[in-house]
């Protein structure tokens, strides 16, 4: 009611939507199944401490330079309630309602000091009617009540000065509690535990689980509530946002909230060396001055990074968690949107939820106040929340299924494309050509190993000294559609852009990016026991993303021959597993348009226990990992050396999620102990080769094919174009299957029925 008030009394106001702010889609988890976790149960109550404010809104069309006057492009708005704790605290009310708009089980206390003026009754009818229990609170007969005077651009940008009045000069009585507490001598620690203002908030802390606070109010204020509630174990939460000073009790806070500028601010105070020369937009600096506040005493430390989203990194530096920004088509205000972060953040906490799921509220809640005027005026309700959530999730999922996928539709290579209407058929398309090898309903681009490219060099007429080189002979290959590029080792001598023209010339497509992580990573990749190299292979995953993007493929296959161990007892499976789960997360979230996949090895001679060994423990994988553009890779061989059928794990993927096989990689073998033979497809097991055609065509899968052999003694031109053709075959084979003779075979577990179908069919189409 009260934005629809200004937006009448003050129409330029509806304006300050001028530019548009394109977050990176979240998904810190992208599932429905977790939207909907966000209940409204509750499982503590909440104390805010800190500053409540009559805020002044003066509209303008940009922010001031320093030593620049300006003039409001419209008259300003009084006495809109402010101040980061008021904000906070109705922000945790509001979120704290059920769907029936009553209060949720737990309370909301709220401890500021109020001035003498009108403000002051405005300030508490707001919190009041909010459902904010403002009894421990304290009016001022002396004292003006703080101010805040905000400047806001057409950008939706602010700035802020704030003039503190009581919340600085309120608490006489609680700096008295404090040195009271602080005494050490022994005739005055029975006085610290009769002193009122200890008593009473001894006994608040008592009935809560939580505390927020923030700096604009006297240091020693936090002080004594932190000191307090850590005896009581009640969970401290400090907003490092308000007055710029030093902080001493870091070591008293279970979480530190500060943004990008406080926390880079922060670190300078401790260790100015340390802050020197630092790109603030990385992830890895801001998980390096984390951990710096770590090593002076903080245990959780959670930084907001505006349109980046936020990073938590966990205490001790066990986890890192990176939610990415959630959508704002119109940034209005920015004022209150840290502190609706913050108070949905604890609001989660609160409620049991997984770290995950508090920084998705979170993120949430921020993106619904930038999107309103005012601190507290911008406060969302939980059903706000919820549907700014849902609708990113929505949004996202949109997203997600637009990306493009392999299709060999999408280059004939001298061939025309027409549109295919056989509802009866799982291609999408039917290529019309000229070239009589070419099967005319085959739907999927094809790819074969780039490196076998450099085998039986006499073969080929010109020099292969490099990955151009190797695109060049490939570009032979008849049939041939797509190149899959290894990061970093084919960008090494060439760059993305030099990559994409030599496609061009050679009218092909990229298929994927595949990671094969240097042999600096011995010890483990993703896994690896220092923390900086496992952020170091994250960050060549992230740099893979960026070239399939820049490539236009959107996919990223991720092998390591690194990830694992060799003897029982030498990792902590549960933390390895973790590991993936977050880095796979954090990439997902970081490049929501690109489709990540793991392809599994089950042994190596690098390796001799993979972290996922199986397709089963890739389909878990998949499933802790919860986002809609993470899948499976399958490779032939190493499904064999796991011991699979492989129709059976393609069937089992195709059960797991639908669309979750991005990528199937073709080849054969004998299946000797960790052997991967690499033979042409179909050449050992053709009945297999037959089946995984099969099942793909049952799954409905519409990735692009790849050819992982090693042709070290065969023309690798040749090699890869005797696959094409036996795929396409295989291909046509499986789709002249006797439905319904394949289910009596099934019924009966028929095998010389089936050994039978199978003779047929390769009979019939070789």
């Amino acid at each position: 009611m009260l934005v629809n008030s200004i937006s009448r009394r003050y129409p330029c106001l509806q304006h300050v939507y001028c530019y548009i702010i394109l977050l990176t889609l979240s998904t810190s988890a992208i599932s429905n199944a977790a939207a909907a976790s966000i209940t409204s149960s509750n499982t503590g109550n909440i104390l805010v401490v800190g500053s409540v404010n009559s805020d002044t809104f003066l509209p303008v069309d940009r922010l001031p330079c320093q030593g620049e006057n300006i003039v409001c492009r419209c008259d300003p708005v009084i006495d809109v309630p402010g101040g980061k704790g008021c904000t906070q605290a109705v922000a945790i009310a509001k979120m704290m309602r059920c769907e029936n708009d009553q209060l949720a089980a737990a309370n909301v206390y709220f401890i500021g000091q109020f001035g003498n003026d009108a403000s002051a009754s405005m300030l508490q009818e707001t919190l009041k009617d909010a459902g904010v229990d403002i009894s421990l609170s304290t009016h001022h007969s002396d004292l003006p009540s703080g101010q805040g005077f905000v400047l806001v651009a057409k950008s939706g940008q602010v700035t802020a000065v704030v003039s503190g009045g009581a919340n600085l000069r309120g608490w006489t009585s609680w700096k008295d509690a404090w040195e009271t507490l602080n005494d050490k001598s022994s005739s005055q620690q029975q006085l610290s535990t009769d002193h009122a203002v200890i008593q009473q908030l001894t006994l608040t802390l008592q009935n809560c689980k939580y505390v927020l606070l923030q700096r604009e109010v006297p240091e020693y204020v936090n002080q004594l509530v932190a000191t307090l509630a850590k005896r009581h174990g009640v969970c401290v939460l400090q907003d490092i946002g308000g007055e710029e000073r030093p902080i001493h009790m870091m070591h008293l806070c279970d979480y530190v909230i500060p943004n990008e500028t406080e926390l880079l601010r922060l670190c300078k105070s401790l260790d100015h060396d340390a802050t020197s020369d630092l790109d603030m937009t990385s992830d890895e600096t801001i998980v390096r001055l984390a951990l710096l506040l770590q090593q002076h005493g903080a245990r959780n430390v959670l930084v907001t990074r505006g349109s980046r989203g936020c990073t938590l990194v966990t205490e001790a530096g066990d986890s890192v968690i990176h939610q990415p920004a959630v959508r704002v088509e119109h940034v209005v205000d920015e004022t209150g949107a840290g502190d609706c972060f913050r108070a949905a953040f604890c609001v989660g906490l609160s409620q049991g939820k997984p770290l995950e799921e508090c920084l998705q509220f979170a993120s949430a809640a921020g993106a619904c106040s930038v999107e309103r005027h005012g601190a507290v005026p911008s406060t969302p309700t939980r059903n706000d929340v919820m549907e700014k959530w849902n609708a990113h999730l929505q949004a996202l999922e949109d997203r997600v299924l637009k990306i493009p996928r392999g299709d060999g539709l999408l280059n004939t290579r001298g061939g025309t494309l027409t549109a295919a209407n056989d509802e009866t058929s799982t291609s999408r398309a039917t290529i019309l050509t000229d070239k009589s090898n070419v099967d005319e309903t085959f739907p999927f681009m094809i790819g074969s190993r780039l490196n076998s490219m450099k085998d039986r060099p006499e073969l080929w007429n010109g020099p292969l000294t490099n990955v151009r080189d190797w695109v060049k002979r490939q570009a032979t290959v008849r049939g041939l559609t797509c190149i899959d590029f290894n990061y970093p080792q084919h960008f090494a001598s060439w760059t993305k852009e030099e990559a994409k023209a030599a496609l061009l010339e050679a009218d092909l497509k990229a298929g994927a990016v595949c990671l094969r992580f240097p042999s600096k990573f011995a010890r483990g990749a993703m896994n690896h026991p220092e923390r900086l190299l496992r952020d170091e292979a994250t960050r060549l995953i992230l740099e893979a993303a960026e070239v399939a993007q820049f490539l236009g493929c959107n996919e990223v296959v991720i092998w390591s021959a690194y990830d694992g161990y060799d003897y029982p007892f030498q990792v902590d499976y549960d933390e390895k597993w973790s590991q993936l789960v977050s880095l796979f997360r954090r990439c997902c979230d970081s490049f929501p348009g690109i489709k990540f996949s793991i392809e599994y090895k089950p042994t190596d001679e690098n390796t001799r226990f993979f972290t996922v060994p199986s397709t089963a423990a890739a389909i878990l994988l998949m499933q802790d990992v919860d986002r809609l553009n993470f899948g499976l890779t399958l490779d032939v061989g190493h499904m064999l050396m796991a011991g699979e059928s492989p129709g059976q794990s393609i069937a089992m993927v195709g059960r797991a999620g639908k669309g979750k096989l991005f990528g199937i990689q073709l080849n054969d073998g004998y299946t000797r102990l960790a052997a991967e033979d690499g033979l042409m497809f179909g050449s050992i097991h053709p009945s297999m080769a037959l089946e995984v055609m099969y099942q793909l065509r049952r799954i409905k899968f519409d990735g692009h094919l790849y050819f992982d052999t090693f042709p070290q003694r065969t023309d690798p031109v040749k090699e890869a174009g005797y696959n094409i053709r036996r795929v396409k075959e295989f291909w046509k084979a499986s789709s002249m299957i006797n439905v319904e003779k394949l289910k009596d075979v099934a019924a009966e577990h028929d095998a010389i029925g089936a050994l039978e179908l199978v003779d047929d069919l390769l009979r019939r189409h070789r």
